[in-house]
């Protein structure tokens, strides 16, 4: 697959190796919160199997800046983009109000919550769905998309498994 990203994209300045780029929803999401701390854990892992890190999210350069710190991940690309072309440039659609009131993402969440605390969204990023996929320029190479925010995807494996796929 192909992607039409922004002409101002700093993806497409990453051709040489694949790069592992996960879209975030917004700070104040447990599971975003979740979701750095296991990119964060894996971190190493995913570039010794061969791909770089980028985050996507709506959010002010300023005001991602500490989360990115707090889950050690400041030596990564992080690209700002509150007007949502990444995500629809990746197709990452909207969850369906009905997985709002899911007792699974409820659930899910409490115990995330606990571990990893949660805080406002906008209702524009509260329906958005996040997803994770391995590029090598404007080629995706592999894809998670999310079917609930309460997804948890292994990122490692989905570099892994693309690398072997590729051989």
């Amino acid at each position: 697959m192909r992607l039409e990203l922004p002409p101002d994209s700093p993806l497409k300045q990453l051709a040489d190796r694949p790069t592992l780029v996960i879209l975030l929803r917004s700070f104040g999401c447990t599971f975003c919160r979740e979701a750095m701390a296991d990119v964060a854990a894996a971190k190493d892992a995913i570039r010794t199997a061969g791909a770089d890190v980028a985050f996507v999210h709506g959010g002010t350069v300023l005001e991602a800046a500490p989360w990115f710190e707090k889950f050690g991940l400041g030596d990564v690309l992080t690209i700002s983009d509150p007007a949502l072309a990444h995500y629809r440039a990746f197709g990452l659609g909207r969850n369906k109000i009905s997985a709002l009131v899911d007792p699974r993402v409820w659930t899910r969440g409490a115990v995330c919550a606990w571990s990893h605390g949660f805080g406002p969204q906008t209702p524009a990023m509260l329906r958005q769905l996040p997803g994770v996929f391995l590029v090598q320029g404007e080629r995706v190479i592999s894809a998670y998309r999310h079917s609930s925010p309460a997804d948890r995807p292994d990122y490692l494996s989905l570099v892994r498994f693309a690398n072997t796929a590729l051989q």
